[in-house]
């Protein structure tokens, strides 16, 4: 006997992609460096992903990331996401070496971080969120570590909430 299948479990995938965006001018920088955990179909350059992200093509580099503790609920608690990278790969980065060769970890505070995601039969990329950086947890040779904290900017105003219910 075969179990089962709920259309909307049909819909619910894994994502195969994600990136990353670090925008340093938030934070009095210049630099916008872009990251990808992944790399699919990338035959020329096994190291480089070139992907539409804010209207204009971006070259994203492979790097090996994860991020944790993504989670939602309805009892108004903020959920602060762990970024890990690895930090060996992410200093060989151009745009990541100008861009933080004068910070101390203090100064990585405010730093705004986008997550999008990709997935399979999807042309398109979902809608992206927006993290700042919180504090930097971990910094060695081998990875870096922050806690991010969610904008509660208006890119979310327009969303329904849990506490706007009416019963």
């Amino acid at each position: 006997m075969t179990t089962p299948i709920i259309t909307s479990q049909k819909l619910v995938t894994e994502s195969i992609l994600t990136l990353m965006e670090f925008d340093f001018r938030s934070i009095g920088g210049s630099e916008r460096v872009f990251l990808a955990n992944e790399l699919e179909g990338s035959v020329s350059n096994p190291y480089e992903l070139t992907s539409v992200w804010d209207g204009a093509e971006r070259t994203f580099k492979h790097i090996d990331f994860t991020i944790s503790s993504l989670r939602s609920d309805l009892t108004g608690s903020i959920a602060e996401p762990t970024l890990s990278i690895a930090a060996y790969d992410l200093w060989q980065i151009s745009g990541w070496a100008t861009a933080t060769s004068a910070l101390s970890l203090m100064d990585y505070r405010g730093l705004k971080v986008k997550r999008q995601r990709k997935f399979y039969n999807i042309a398109t990329l979902v809608a992206p969120q927006t993290f700042f950086v919180k504090n930097v947890d971990e910094l060695t040779p081998e990875v870096i570590t922050f806690t991010l904290t969610p904008s509660m900017g208006t890119e979310n105003g327009n969303k329904p909430s849990a506490r706007k219910l009416e019963i």
